[in-house]
C-alpha cells in the first residue's frame, strides 16, 4: 500500500474529513489530495507532524504492515467552541456530521482491590470512581466504522473500535460502555 493510500485509508477509518485533517496539519486541503493521491509527499516535517496528528509511527506509515486500532487527539479551536450549551453538538456536528452518533454513559471496571473496597463502602467506591471523568463519550458509527469519541479540556480524542463491538454495551479501557441512544444533530 502506497503511503497516500496508507493516509487516506487512516483518515476514512477515523472518519475524518480532508478539510479537517487540512486544518489540523495546517496545510491546505489540495495539499491532503495531493499525498493521498500520490502526486506528492510529505515533506520530512509535514510526516513527523502527520505521525504525532495520527498517533502512529513514522516506521508504520511507511512500511506495508497492516495498522492497529488508531487513536487521534485533536486540540479543539476554544474561540471557536465557547458556547457551553452547544459546543459538544457543534463538535460532533464538524468532525462527524455524515455518521450515526449515540451518546453513551460509562462504568469503571474494578480490579479486586477496588471490589473489596467497594463491599465495605456499601458501593459508594464504584461511584467516587465513576465521578471522577464527567467528560461526555459518543459512539459513532459510519458504515462499518465504530469509534469512541470523548471531549475534554477542549480535546477531541477518538478512538477505532473492533468492527465487530456490541453497540449496545461494549468494554474498551477498563470501562464499560452503555448505549443511552441516538443523537440528533
Amino acid at each position: 500500500m502506497t503511503l497516500g493510500k496508507k493516509i487516506r485509508n487512516i483518515r476514512k477509518r477515523l472518519c475524518i474529513s480532508q478539510d479537517n485533517l487540512a486544518s489540523i496539519m495546517n496545510v491546505s486541503r489540495q495539499t491532503i489530495t495531493k499525498w493521498e493521491t500520490d502526486k506528492g509527499m510529505p515533506d520530512m516535517s509535514n510526516l513527523q507532524e502527520l505521525s504525532k496528528v495520527l498517533n502512529i509511527s513514522i516506521d508504520n506509515l511507511m512500511n506495508n504492515d497492516g495498522l492497529p486500532l488508531l487513536k487521534m487527539k485533536i486540540k479543539l479551536d476554544r474561540n471557536k467552541y465557547k458556547n457551553k450549551l452547544t459546543s459538544y453538538r457543534d463538535i460532533l456536528n464538524d468532525y462527524f456530521n455524515n455518521s450515526e452518533i449515540f451518546v453513551l454513559s460509562f462504568y469503571n471496571d474494578l480490579n479486586l482491590i477496588e471490589k473489596i473496597l467497594n463491599l465495605f463502602t456499601g458501593g459508594d467506591y464504584y461511584l467516587i470512581k465513576d465521578v471522577s471523568d464527567l467528560s461526555p463519550y459518543y459512539l459513532v458509527v459510519n458504515n462499518e466504522t465504530k469509534l469512541l469519541i470523548n471531549i475534554k479540556d477542549y480535546n477531541l480524542i477518538i478512538y477505532e473500535l473492533s468492527s465487530d463491538i456490541n453497540t449496545k454495551k461494549f468494554k474498551f479501557d477498563n470501562k464499560t460502555y452503555i448505549n443511552c441512544g441516538k443523537l440528533k444533530i
